[in-house]
């Protein structure tokens, strides 16, 4: 007999939603696989409705459990070989669990989800249907498409989330710390990621989602609130935002050679990039780390992930190893990023590439509270208090000499300013040619906030 999965659905209250999603996962699902619903404590016809249906295994809470809490519920006396936490907003379609099937039956792989018109990150697509008689053509021209695709990813949202059963077992079920609803799911992956588990998004499983329907139609509770509240219980239990870890950054990996094979990812953090990379080449990833915690994530994913202070550490890399080096947002917290970038030129190849986001101290941010005589050091940005070196567009290539490496462009990543901001500093350029001091550009050197310089090894 074909593997199980446990279908777990939460519900309080829409019950036409409800309906809904569970007509669509009749029609739909040919697998093997049993339902279960854990009704939180509902007011309307729920209740009723879910009683006169003879294949679903029910749970009524007499009160409200909040979303982990009720999933936790379904999920202690699920039988199956996987668990699929399933929102009743949601509408399947042709293919939905099969294709996540598919891809969590991947060895370290312990978390799949599909892709959808209402998902934050990785999982949002463009779409183009206007009504649900038309989401069967979209989902199957869509699917088709993708068929047989997917990709890894640091993070899923619990909308529609499938669990493999080795994972339950060794992490556990959801955690009740989190209010309601929120940042479980975030928790959940994080967990899973430590534990050596890949997350991955089959590409060719699509659901509709409506989005906080629940949350929306029920008066006592307060989106935002609930946000805030959870986002620092989650903040207090992680030890620090560590979700900040887990973003891509889509313009460094435009900047790395599609044909790089062997990768080193300075400053990887969760490894997000890198994980990214690996989506999109077939390439080798090697890491270095300050934080411990994000770099267990990363060492799931890459080959060897180094810890501790850049500055201090001994490498072993051989001469003329690495295709590829990335500098994300690292060298300005350094002592000497000079001598540093003169060290790692001797673990790249002649004609490799070096990849660096570095901030730009002319940015108004930091220019205008200067001219205030203000240079406060805050958390993040620019002035990020861990920050010990400076630079601009003309003073970025000193890091790189003209003996070692042939600068290839220095491009920005524009960030932008307050309307009157910009004409005051148009203004300032503008009075500097009189008294000849040079200021051209002023305003337009003050909307750059990241300088994304790509540097190759001279041969």
């Amino acid at each position: 007999m074909s593997k199980k999965t446990s279908i777990v659905i939460l519900t309080y209250n829409q019950v036409e939603m409800t309906k809904r999603c569970i007509d669509s996962i009749r029609e739909h699902t040919p697998e093997n696989y049993e339902l279960i619903v854990v009704d939180n404590h509902s007011t309307d016809d729920t209740v009723s409705y879910l009683k006169e249906q003879k294949d679903i295994v029910c749970i009524f809470n007499d009160e409200n459990r909040g979303f982990a809490g009720g999933c936790n519920q379904g999920i202690e006396i699920s039988t199956g070989d996987y668990v699929l936490l399933l929102n009743n907003d949601t509408v399947v379609t042709s293919g939905w669990l099969s294709s996540m099937i598919r891809v969590i039956e991947k060895e370290k792989v312990g978390l799949v989800g599909p892709v959808s018109n209402y998902v934050s990150g990785a999982q949002q697509i463009s779409v183009s249907y206007q009504t649900m008689e038309q989401l069967p053509a979209f989902a199957d021209a869509y699917t088709q498409q993708m068929k047989n695709k997917d990709k890894q990813v640091l993070r899923l949202v619990g909308f529609c989330l499938l669990i493999k059963r080795e994972v339950i077992e060794k992490i556990g079920v959801l955690d009740e710390l989190y209010v309601k609803g929120s940042f479980e799911d975030d928790d959940y992956c994080l967990r899973a990621a430590i534990a050596g588990y890949q997350l991955r998004i089959a590409l060719d499983s699509y659901v509709h989602h409506e989005g906080h329907v629940t949350f929306n139609n029920n008066q006592d509770l307060n989106i935002q609130h609930l946000y805030w509240l959870n986002r620092a219980k989650f903040i207090e239990k992680w030890n620090g935002d560590i979700i900040y870890y887990l973003f891509t950054r889509p313009e460094i990996i435009d900047m790395v050679p599609t044909d790089a094979k062997r990768i080193l990812d300075v400053g990887c953090a969760a490894g997000a990039t890198g994980v990214e990379l690996m989506n999109r080449q077939d390439c080798q990833i090697f890491g270095i780390e300050l934080n411990e915690q994000v770099a267990q994530i990363a060492r799931g994913n890459y080959e060897d992930v180094r810890v501790g202070d850049l500055e201090k550490l001994t490498f072993e890399y051989p001469e003329n190893y690495f295709d590829a080096i990335v500098f994300a947002d690292v060298l300005e917290h350094l002592r000497d990023p000079w001598a540093l970038l003169k060290q790692f030129h001797h673990y790249l190849r002649p004609g490799g590439t070096v990849i660096c986001s570095i901030p730009n101290i002319g940015h108004a941010e930091a220019l205008i509270p200067l001219l205030k005589g203000d240079f406060t050091y805050v958390p993040a940005g620019i002035l990020d208090q861990t920050h010990l070196r400076f630079f601009t567009a003309k003073t970025v290539p000193t890091l790189f000499p003209d003996h070692l490496f042939q600068i290839e462009s220095i491009a920005p990543k524009e960030m932008g300013v307050e309307k009157n901001t910009e004409l005051f500093l148009q203004e300032v350029s503008h009075l500097g040619k009189r008294f000849g001091i040079e200021l051209d550009q002023l305003a337009e050197r003050a909307r750059t906030y990241q300088l994304l310089v790509k540097a190759k090894k001279k041969i």
